[in-house]
């Protein structure tokens, strides 16, 4: 563990706080890293390992389908070759597609992580084929709704529900129906950037949380409030409340929750002060940010700097 968490420049003291934040770059490098120790492109998540190389010829066997919806087919056949605990199932009904991974016996444990990820890689995939980011309908997850519940507007753009019957995603038909055509030189350039390309998704524009965070990132040093973003928005405070609770967050935990991304980006990759960083990120004093900061992550900006640096 010591060396692969070495290898992506990640301090064995973030293990310690719940909170901690990995960068984009780390998460990939992480991710890599355990694929190739654990030879499983899923990091062990699933009943078998899925070897090294899966994921290409699984992407080979899809260039050459007519449509997206005939390439859905071919990657749900393709993982039910490989999976003992689940078997992916696709159907339309009322202009959606759904892809579901249904248990093969009664009680099969869940594994969180592996059915993000599942979801990620099929949204990810599609979106590739087609060349744009292809509308998430809907993703509903079979366990309950997590404690890093706010993360996922950012992860699946598009509504997130949670304790539903199975694990599914749903994508439009017509979206489905589209014919797409992807060369074999694109290809390499995806798999060599994998997990990258399908783990991270652009903002969804209908998310509220999504379009927060866009104008308070362009508004970041100003003292923002609600009522501003109301009034960019063109709507009322009493309807963002209510968007942000059906998103299961509030206006508050997405502005922290950019400043404290924000901040530890800028704590592990730059040499930026405390002081100047606090003033970047619109607070008063170095003082209220140190103390948001231990809020957020745990620690203080100057030992999680010092621990993001120990893999240096």
């Amino acid at each position: 563990m010591a060396q692969v968490l070495a290898s992506a420049a990640i301090p064995q003291s973030l293990l310690l706080q719940p909170d901690a934040r990995l960068t984009r770059q780390q998460y990939v490098a992480l991710y890599r890293t355990v694929a190739a120790t654990l030879d499983d492109e899923m990091l062990g998540l699933w009943s078998r390992p899925i070897r090294t190389g899966t994921l290409k010829y699984l992407m080979l066997s899809l260039l050459d389908s007519p449509t997206l919806l005939v390439a859905l087919h071919r990657f749900v056949r393709f993982w039910n070759l490989l999976l003992d605990d689940y078997r992916l199932q696709i159907s339309s009904k009322n202009d959606l597609v759904r892809l579901a991974l249904v248990e093969r016996a009664p009680g099969t444990p869940v594994t969180p992580l592996g059915h993000e990820l599942m979801m990620k890689l099929i949204h990810g995939i599609a979106s590739w084929l087609l060349g744009r980011e292809i509308s998430l309908q809907r993703v509903e997850f079979s366990y309950a709704r997590p404690r890093h519940v706010g993360d996922y507007a950012f992860l699946y753009p598009g509504e997130v529900g949670f304790n539903a019957g199975m694990t599914s995603i749903f994508f439009a038909y017509q979206d489905c129906a589209a014919s797409f055509k992807r060369e074999k030189h694109e290809l390499w350039a995806f798999l060599k950037r994998a997990p990258e390309d399908w783990t991270f998704s652009v903002l969804q524009r209908a998310s509220i949380a999504a379009r927060t965070r866009e104008f308070l990132e362009a508004h970041i040093t100003r003292p923002v409030t609600i009522h501003d973003l109301a009034q960019a928005l063109h709507t009322s405070v009493r309807t963002l409340n209510r968007r942000f609770a059906e998103e299961g967050t509030h206006f508050q935990a997405v502005k922290d929750g950019l400043r404290r991304d924000m901040a530890v980006h800028s704590l592990s990759n730059s040499n930026m002060s405390v002081a100047a960083l606090a003033f970047d990120l619109g607070f008063f004093d170095a003082t209220g940010f140190c103390r948001a900061f231990k809020q957020w992550t745990g620690s203080s900006p100057s030992e999680y700097r010092k621990g993001s640096r120990q893999g240096d």
